[in-house]
């Protein structure tokens, strides 16, 4: 798997991530199709093989940027019409993102991570238990149809899907193609759009994180004895943001939206997959913020 990483290249990651903005380590290859890419006609890649939706071309981003933008949220989660008392998580979110270089996103190949809960992924990564009664296993302190654990100290595997999803992403190949077109993480689900559990975590498309800021506690062996995560939790300035894995099943953002509104989805101009793995820590400046 990409994200099985040896003990010297970690150390050289945890080297690599100084100070300066947008250092980091990473990689996100996998195969891409995109129709009338630009003037030359659709994508292609560098030995001239061009992508077709039944087929497509071999695709690097060979991303030497990182970057992420926290965003407070003051809405708590939604209490279905009963009054707000405090208790409530906050909607804190994060945007990571992954681009070729430095240079601004509209000219740029960028590979974007919305977390749009960073309270529940940091629940999924902590990995609590609850202790039930004897002899009755464990309850888990996260929601399993979103977070997958293989083992108590190993990375957490988080769902990334469009509708009611904790985690969104997109590709946008604004370098490689001056067609301004973007492909999104695709998820399946039922017809009556209730979203379920999937079992031993074959999401369709996905991220496993070993560290997700002070979320993880994988120290403590015992997961009944990890604390609860915090109702504010959010990622901050200096924090690790480590993804062992992710594999991500890409559709064109034109569909997904057709099919999320239940119409006819147009045919796809964009598609293919994309998996990979990074390590950075969140810095501030001007360079990693979306919005200056």
């Amino acid at each position: 798997m990409i994200g099985n990483r040896t003990a010297g290249l970690a150390l050289a990651a945890l080297t690599l991530l100084g100070c300066s903005v947008g250092q980091g380590v990473g990689v996100a290859s996998g195969t891409l199709f995109v129709l009338d890419c630009s003037s030359s006609g659709d994508y292609c890649d560098s030995t001239g093989v061009c992508g077709t939706p039944s087929a497509p071309a071999e695709y690097r981003l060979n991303p030497g940027f990182f970057a992420g933008e926290p965003i407070d949220q003051l809405a708590q989660f939604p209490t279905n019409g009963l009054p707000l008392s405090g208790s409530q998580p906050r909607m804190n979110r994060i945007t990571i993102r992954l681009q070729r270089s430095g240079k601004q996103i509209e000219s740029n190949d960028a590979l974007f991570f919305d977390v749009v809960n960073s309270y529940e992924v940091a629940r999924c990564v902590r990995g609590r238990e609850i202790v039930v009664a004897a002899g009755q296993p464990n309850q888990h302190d996260y929601d399993d149809r979103y977070c997958f654990r293989a083992s108590t100290t190993g990375p957490a595997r988080v769902r990334i899907s469009v509708v009611g999803g904790i985690i969104h992403s997109t590709l946008s190949p604004r370098m490689t193609c001056t067609r301004p077109v973007d492909a999104t993480a695709d998820d399946v689900f039922p017809d009556d759009g209730v979203v379920g559990n999937v079992a031993d975590g074959a999401f369709e498309s996905w991220i496993e994180f070993a560290d997700f800021g002070s979320a993880a506690q994988n120290g403590q062996l015992d997961p009944t004895a990890r604390t609860p995560v915090s109702l504010t939790f959010k990622i901050q300035l200096e924090d690790r943001l480590h993804a062992t894995a992710f594999s991500l099943t890409l559709q064109d953002e034109k569909v997904v939206t057709a099919q999320v509104n239940l119409v006819p989805p147009p045919n796809p101009d964009i598609g293919g997959s994309l998996a990979g793995w990074f390590d950075f820590n969140l810095q501030r400046g001007q360079g990693a913020q979306i919005f200056p």
